[in-house]
Protein backbone atom coordinates (compact mmCIF):
# COMPACT_ATOMS: atom_id res chain seq x y z
CA UNK A 1 0.00 0.00 0.00
CA UNK A 2 1.36 3.47 -1.34
CA UNK A 3 1.90 6.02 1.73
CA UNK A 4 -0.33 9.03 1.94
CA UNK A 5 2.52 11.16 1.86
CA UNK A 6 4.20 8.87 -1.49
CA UNK A 7 0.82 9.19 -2.99
CA UNK A 8 0.49 12.80 -2.43
CA UNK A 9 4.20 13.59 -3.34
CA UNK A 10 3.33 11.60 -6.56
CA UNK A 11 0.32 13.12 -7.78
CA UNK A 12 1.49 16.27 -7.44
CA UNK A 13 5.12 15.46 -9.80
CA UNK A 14 2.25 13.77 -12.17
CA UNK A 15 0.24 17.27 -12.09
CA UNK A 16 3.68 19.20 -12.79
CA UNK A 17 4.70 16.94 -15.75
CA UNK A 18 1.38 17.68 -17.33
CA UNK A 19 1.18 21.23 -16.81
CA UNK A 20 4.63 21.63 -18.29
CA UNK A 21 3.53 20.01 -21.28
CA UNK A 22 0.27 21.55 -21.58
CA UNK A 23 2.61 24.96 -22.16
CA UNK A 24 4.16 24.02 -25.45
CA UNK A 25 2.18 23.89 -28.69
CA UNK A 26 1.96 20.70 -30.54
CA UNK A 27 0.74 20.03 -33.83
CA UNK A 28 0.01 16.93 -36.16
CA UNK A 29 -1.15 16.16 -39.53
CA UNK A 30 -1.63 12.22 -40.17
CA UNK A 31 1.74 10.45 -38.43
CA UNK A 32 3.92 14.02 -38.36
CA UNK A 33 3.79 16.16 -35.73
CA UNK A 34 5.72 19.60 -34.77
CA UNK A 35 6.29 20.64 -30.83
CA UNK A 36 6.90 24.88 -30.41
CA UNK A 37 8.46 25.08 -27.14
CA UNK A 38 7.60 27.90 -24.74
CA UNK A 39 9.51 30.61 -25.32
CA UNK A 40 9.74 30.35 -29.59
CA UNK A 41 8.69 32.91 -31.17
CA UNK A 42 6.02 32.68 -33.71
CA UNK A 43 3.58 34.62 -36.41
CA UNK A 44 0.28 33.67 -36.32
CA UNK A 45 -2.52 34.35 -38.95
CA UNK A 46 -6.00 35.11 -37.62
CA UNK A 47 -9.33 35.88 -39.73
CA UNK A 48 -9.87 39.85 -40.25
CA UNK A 49 -12.65 41.41 -37.54
CA UNK A 50 -15.90 41.00 -39.70
CA UNK A 51 -14.34 38.97 -42.75
CA UNK A 52 -15.10 35.22 -42.99
CA UNK A 53 -11.95 33.54 -43.60
CA UNK A 54 -11.33 32.98 -47.66
CA UNK A 55 -8.43 31.73 -49.68
CA UNK A 56 -7.99 35.37 -51.06
CA UNK A 57 -9.79 37.53 -47.78
CA UNK A 58 -7.45 39.67 -45.56
CA UNK A 59 -6.64 38.28 -42.54
CA UNK A 60 -4.52 39.67 -38.97
CA UNK A 61 -0.44 38.67 -38.82
CA UNK A 62 -0.06 38.55 -34.59
CA UNK A 63 3.88 37.87 -34.17
CA UNK A 64 5.36 37.58 -30.38
CA UNK A 65 6.59 34.68 -28.17
CA UNK A 66 5.16 31.31 -26.95
CA UNK A 67 3.68 31.58 -23.39
CA UNK A 68 1.64 28.72 -23.74
CA UNK A 69 -0.89 26.32 -25.08
CA UNK A 70 -3.72 24.97 -22.79
CA UNK A 71 -7.02 23.90 -23.49
CA UNK A 72 -7.27 25.02 -26.70
CA UNK A 73 -5.95 28.58 -26.20
CA UNK A 74 -3.00 29.65 -27.42
CA UNK A 75 -1.04 32.48 -25.24
CA UNK A 76 0.85 35.15 -26.76
CA UNK A 77 3.39 37.96 -26.14
CA UNK A 78 2.85 40.17 -28.82
CA UNK A 79 5.81 41.98 -30.58
CA UNK A 80 4.66 42.76 -33.51
CA UNK A 81 1.05 42.81 -35.28
CA UNK A 82 -0.69 43.95 -38.48
CA UNK A 83 -4.42 44.20 -38.36
CA UNK A 84 -6.90 44.94 -41.18
CA UNK A 85 -9.08 47.69 -40.81
CA UNK A 86 -12.73 47.17 -41.79
CA UNK A 87 -16.17 48.99 -41.52
CA UNK A 88 -19.36 47.31 -42.45
CA UNK A 89 -17.10 44.25 -44.08
CA UNK A 90 -15.34 46.25 -46.63
CA UNK A 91 -11.56 46.23 -45.90
CA UNK A 92 -10.25 50.33 -45.14
CA UNK A 93 -6.34 49.88 -45.04
CA UNK A 94 -4.05 48.29 -42.64
CA UNK A 95 -2.80 49.00 -39.31
CA UNK A 96 1.10 47.83 -38.28
CA UNK A 97 2.07 47.96 -34.63
CA UNK A 98 5.37 47.29 -33.43
CA UNK A 99 6.25 47.15 -29.66
CA UNK A 100 9.05 48.11 -28.09
CA UNK A 101 11.13 47.28 -24.92
CA UNK A 102 9.50 50.21 -23.29
CA UNK A 103 6.18 49.80 -23.71
CA UNK A 104 4.31 47.29 -21.49
CA UNK A 105 3.68 43.90 -23.11
CA UNK A 106 -0.02 41.82 -22.08
CA UNK A 107 -0.15 38.98 -23.03
CA UNK A 108 -2.95 37.61 -26.02
CA UNK A 109 -5.01 34.67 -26.01
CA UNK A 110 -6.30 33.19 -29.18
CA UNK A 111 -8.90 30.25 -29.49
CA UNK A 112 -7.64 26.98 -31.86
CA UNK A 113 -10.73 28.07 -33.86
CA UNK A 114 -9.02 31.32 -35.05
CA UNK A 115 -5.99 30.47 -35.57
CA UNK A 116 -5.02 29.91 -39.47
CA UNK A 117 -1.86 29.24 -39.87
CA UNK A 118 1.52 29.05 -37.43
CA UNK A 119 4.74 29.65 -38.46
CA UNK A 120 7.83 29.95 -35.97
CA UNK A 121 9.87 33.36 -36.13
CA UNK A 122 13.15 32.80 -34.16
CA UNK A 123 13.86 31.17 -30.73
CA UNK A 124 15.20 33.61 -28.65
CA UNK A 125 13.91 36.77 -30.48
CA UNK A 126 11.78 37.60 -33.31
CA UNK A 127 13.65 37.98 -36.87
CA UNK A 128 11.87 39.44 -40.14
CA UNK A 129 14.67 36.91 -41.69
CA UNK A 130 16.13 33.70 -41.09
CA UNK A 131 20.07 33.88 -41.02
CA UNK A 132 19.73 31.85 -44.80
CA UNK A 133 17.79 34.51 -46.11
CA UNK A 134 19.82 36.96 -45.27
CA UNK A 135 22.65 35.49 -46.78
CA UNK A 136 20.82 35.02 -49.96
CA UNK A 137 19.76 39.11 -50.05
CA UNK A 138 23.29 40.03 -50.02
CA UNK A 139 24.46 37.58 -52.35
CA UNK A 140 21.27 38.48 -54.49
CA UNK A 141 22.06 41.86 -54.45
CA UNK A 142 25.98 41.12 -55.21
CA UNK A 143 25.06 39.71 -57.62
CA UNK A 144 22.50 42.37 -59.29
CA UNK A 145 25.48 44.60 -58.70
CA UNK A 146 27.37 42.25 -61.41
CA UNK A 147 24.96 42.00 -63.86
CA UNK A 148 24.25 45.95 -63.58
CA UNK A 149 28.01 46.23 -64.21
CA UNK A 150 28.48 44.27 -67.07
CA UNK A 151 28.21 47.43 -69.92
CA UNK A 152 31.30 48.87 -68.37
CA UNK A 153 33.17 45.84 -68.17
CA UNK A 154 34.32 45.58 -71.59
CA UNK A 155 36.27 42.31 -72.38
CA UNK A 156 35.07 41.08 -69.00
CA UNK A 157 31.58 41.53 -69.31
CA UNK A 158 30.90 37.86 -70.44
CA UNK A 159 32.14 36.62 -67.44
CA UNK A 160 31.17 38.97 -65.14
CA UNK A 161 27.56 37.98 -66.46
CA UNK A 162 28.35 34.29 -65.73
CA UNK A 163 29.39 35.48 -62.05
CA UNK A 164 26.36 37.38 -61.07
CA UNK A 165 23.91 35.53 -63.15
CA UNK A 166 25.02 32.70 -60.95
CA UNK A 167 25.02 34.20 -57.72
CA UNK A 168 21.55 35.44 -57.97
CA UNK A 169 20.63 31.60 -59.02
CA UNK A 170 22.30 30.38 -55.57
CA UNK A 171 20.57 33.42 -53.65
CA UNK A 172 17.04 32.20 -55.25
CA UNK A 173 17.85 29.00 -53.88
CA UNK A 174 19.39 29.69 -50.23
CA UNK A 175 16.01 31.99 -49.80
CA UNK A 176 13.71 29.35 -51.13
CA UNK A 177 15.38 26.82 -48.51
CA UNK A 178 15.77 28.68 -45.80
CA UNK A 179 12.30 30.31 -45.49
CA UNK A 180 10.45 28.66 -42.44
CA UNK A 181 7.55 26.55 -43.05
CA UNK A 182 3.94 27.52 -42.62
CA UNK A 183 1.72 25.02 -40.94
CA UNK A 184 -1.80 25.43 -42.12
CA UNK A 185 -4.33 24.77 -39.47
CA UNK A 186 -7.60 26.19 -41.38
CA UNK A 187 -8.63 24.72 -44.98
CA UNK A 188 -9.97 28.43 -45.36
CA UNK A 189 -6.57 29.99 -44.43
CA UNK A 190 -5.65 32.66 -47.46
CA UNK A 191 -3.03 31.27 -49.28
CA UNK A 192 -4.56 27.52 -48.31
CA UNK A 193 -3.74 26.76 -52.92
CA UNK A 194 -0.32 26.04 -51.88
CA UNK A 195 -0.84 23.59 -49.15
CA UNK A 196 -3.06 21.38 -50.75
CA UNK A 197 -4.39 18.40 -47.91
CA UNK A 198 -1.84 19.31 -45.93
CA UNK A 199 -4.15 20.85 -42.51
CA UNK A 200 -2.62 20.57 -39.61
CA UNK A 201 -4.64 20.38 -36.15
CA UNK A 202 -3.54 21.61 -32.58
CA UNK A 203 -3.77 18.87 -30.00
Amino acid sequence: MIPQKSFAFLALFLFLITSIEAQDLRISSGDKTKTFKTGTFLQVITPASGIAPCEKCSHNVLSGKLVSYHAGVLTIIPHEKKEVLVTDGKTLGFRETRYTEEMPLSSVEIPKEDILSIRQSGKKKLKDLTTGQTIATCLGLLGLGHLASIPLAGENGDLLAEVGAAEVAVAIVIGVSSTPKSFVTNIKCPGQGKYPGKIWMLE
